[in-house]
Order: structure tokens, then C-alpha cells, then sequence
């Protein structure tokens, strides 16, 4: 039970990192590890920066402060010679 309450808070944690460094309204959040640390995988409202979501990996799983933003925000250059 303690378990379940502790994902909770952390998935509070990384959409809410999520929130305030990056233009990514986060619609949907999937844990998983790798080598031992914490990835979690946040689908975006906001394809125009983000088409594959985002990636945050947390090498220490009580400490949102070491979590790092794998996933650069894009940018189309290209798509603003489309306007009129």
C-alpha cells in the first residue's frame, strides 16, 4: 500500500517538472527502469515540440531534484515559411 501511494507522489512530481520546463501538457505518464533508475515517459498535448513525448530518467527514485529531462524540444524552422 505504501508502495502505491509513493508512485502517486512521484508521477505528481514529474508532471509537475514537466510543467514548469518544458511547453509539454502532459495527457499521459508510463513508468518503467532502466539500469536501475526510474524512466518515465509523458505522452504531450503539444506535438508541435514534442511528436514522441518526453523522457525523464531519475537516477535516485526519493529525489525529484537529480530527475533529468532526456528529450529536447524540437523545433521546425522550415514550418514558418508556410505563413502567409
Amino acid at each position: 500500500m505504501a508502495d502505491a501511494a509513493f508512485a502517486e507522489v512521484k508521477e505528481y512530481q514529474i508532471r509537475r517538472m514537466l510543467m514548469l520546463r518544458t511547453e509539454c501538457s502532459v495527457t499521459s505518464l508510463e513508468v518503467s527502469a532502466r539500469d536501475g533508475k526510474d524512466l518515465f515517459s509523458a505522452g504531450c498535448e503539444n506535438v508541435a515540440h514534442y511528436p514522441d513525448g518526453v523522457e525523464v530518467l531519475c537516477p535516485d527514485t526519493e529525489d525529484e531534484r537529480e530527475c533529468t529531462i532526456l528529450t529536447r524540444k524540437r523545433e521546425f524552422l522550415h514550418l514558418h515559411h508556410l505563413k502567409p
